[in-house]
């Protein structure tokens, strides 16, 4: 499973932010959701969502409630493919700068 994003247009300490837009691909058969979990540069966790899993894999930009950092620093989104029981089938992770 892949995850793409990126934060152009996201602004820092944004008091109501919108998560960016995802790709998600080679999602394994048997996924009804994706886990979405924002985590700071300290480690600590800013939030995320669980989404049900797109047609074509893009979440829009908005799908994901979070925390807006306001400090810059390298922040990491991670995605899990969740079945209907709750199972984790597969997972990825993507960091990039927010500044």
């Amino acid at each position: 499973m892949t995850l793409d994003f990126t934060w152009i247009g996201t602004t820092l300490c944004a008091p109501r932010p919108s998560s960016p837009e995802f790709q998600v691909d080679n999602v394994p058969s048997g996924t009804a959701r994706l886990r979405f979990a924002l985590m700071g540069p300290s480690g600590r966790e800013l939030g995320g969502a669980d989404v049900q899993l797109p047609a074509r894999g893009a979440i829009p930009k908005g799908a994901v409630s979070y925390r807006s950092p306001c400090v810059g620093g390298i922040y990491t989104w991670t995605v899990e493919a969740i079945d209907a029981e709750g199972k984790l089938l597969a997972s990825a992770s993507l960091a990039r700068p927010f500044y």
